[in-house]
């Protein structure tokens, strides 16, 4: 129970955190009552369940209302609650908005990655024209090898590796880096986006390498929510292979 409790409250202060940084600089003498702190509760917490996005408006305020009023005033979960909540006619009722909402995410993911698609190939096609040292492969990676390293020493997609990366959107945008952290990470390259670890493959220890990987070899059009990678992101990655452990 505390658990759940820390993690919804954690989790509405951080929503809250960048709004009271700016309240703090255009109302600083301010002090809100007792009522409107609550409904500020009310109203950050509509938006850190994602009731809108279930398809809730305004218009069902009232009853969700009344259950909240219903589940402050008891100490634990009433049985007909349970017993309805549990029921087939409103899980199907839940499930419905979920799957709704899904279908709307996915829309609008869509619609953003045709755009970055686009934009990433026009980059590769750029790119390609430019530097007759980028190569392809089969899958559709294309990468330029800065220092081909030891030959002797080439990892297969068994293997686990040693790596100093920093990787980028096309645009520029840093999304993630050894280098920053100050250390390099170890991962096996089949654990990996299949672009970044087929690049790797190209060079022997000791070797660098660009590598440009289209969406369909990184996180496509479903990257992690709320990161700096958008859906359809062709991605770059500057790779310095140190060490090589046979799988």
């Amino acid at each position: 129970m505390f658990q759940k409790t820390c993690f919804f409250t954690c989790g509405l202060l951080a929503a809250l955190s960048p709004l009271q940084l700016i309240a703090d600089d255009s109302a600083a003498d301010v002090v809100p009552s007792q009522e409107q702190m609550m409904e500020a509760f009310g109203y950050f917490s509509a938006f850190q369940m994602g009731l809108s996005n279930l398809g809730f408006t305004a218009e069902d305020a009232p009853a969700i209302n009344r259950g909240i009023t219903r589940a402050l005033g008891d100490t634990e979960p009433s049985p007909e609650m349970m017993q309805m909540v549990q029921g087939e006619v409103f899980q199907s009722f839940i499930q419905e908005r979920v799957q709704a909402a899904q279908a709307e995410q996915e829309e609008a993911s869509n619609a953003a990655a045709a755009g970055n698609i686009a934009a990433g190939k026009a980059f590769i096609a750029d790119l390609k024209a430019e530097d007759a040292g980028v190569e392809a492969t089969a899958s559709g990676l294309h990468y330029k090898v800065v220092e081909s390293g030891d030959a002797d020493k080439m990892p297969t997609m068994e293997d686990t590796v040693l790596v100093h990366y920093k990787g980028t959107r096309i645009d520029g945008t840093q999304f993630d880096s050894s280098y920053d952290r100050g250390e390099p990470a170890t991962f096996p390259l089949n654990g990996v986006v299949p672009g970044f670890g087929e690049g790797l493959t190209k060079i022997g220890a000791g070797g660098k390498i660009l590598l440009y990987i289209p969406s369909e070899l990184g996180y496509g059009n479903n990257p992690r929510p709320g990161g700096a990678i958008e859906p359809g992101d062709t991605l770059v990655f500057e790779c310095e292979l140190i060490e090589v452990n046979p799988g």
